[in-house]
């Protein structure tokens, strides 16, 4: 007798101690019954890898001040539109200082004060998150070439109109004087374009 698949698996994030403890939680990933998304986080293994569990493990790392104050953003809002592996620095954007968090389970979190206006940020997810057109602009500026480059390119490539390359030249174009933009520009105009080769 085979047993009923859910309709729709718990997306709850499980945390060692809440309420299981981190050998248990390892047992139940060896089962198959869990799955790791971030280090020290756990969700049920039918549910689907996207950005609203991704961005849901952040939330359960960062804690309720953060959580409320910080912004997903570079590198981490990348991995939770889907388009970079795990992180291994959690990156969040913040309006003013703050202080940083103890670093949990490996991962160190990055702050970094910045301004966002209303319409750059997702806050369709359990912890708010850069835009993809944002996520490029801020990588384009700030991430290394080597993820930048590919980050971009798999956004590009989507075919959303979330991030189109014309939208993300005129986005830096418009930042007016500012240190790397001719590097930005540069690093978006030599990705090959949708239908080239590369």
């Amino acid at each position: 007798m085979t047993e009923p698949l859910l309709a729709a698996p718990d997306r709850t994030i499980l945390r060692p101690g809440r309420p299981f403890t981190a050998p248990e939680l390892a047992v139940l990933c060896a089962e198959g019954t869990l799955r790791g998304i971030l280090p020290g986080t756990f969700v049920c293994a039918a549910v689907p890898d996207d950005p609203v569990v991704r961005a849901a493990a952040v939330a359960a790392l960062v804690g309720p001040r953060l959580q409320q104050d910080a912004v997903i953003g570079r590198l981490t809002a990348a991995w939770v539109h889907g388009h970079l592996p795990v992180p291994v620095t959690l990156e969040l954007l913040v309006a003013r200082f703050h202080r940083l968090p103890l670093h949990r389970d490996g991962l160190r979190t990055t702050l970094h004060e910045c301004v966002l206006h209303e319409s750059e940020v997702d806050r369709g997810l359990p912890m708010a998150v850069t835009t993809p057109l944002r996520t490029a602009l801020d990588l384009a500026f700030h991430g290394d070439p080597v993820s930048a480059r590919r980050a971009i390119s798999r956004m590009l490539a989507t075919r959303r109109p979330q991030c189109r390359r014309e939208q993300l030249l005129e986005a830096i174009r418009a930042t007016g004087r500012r240190p790397g933009k001719r590097a930005a520009l540069d690093l978006v105009e030599s990705l090959p374009r949708l239908g080239t080769a590369s």
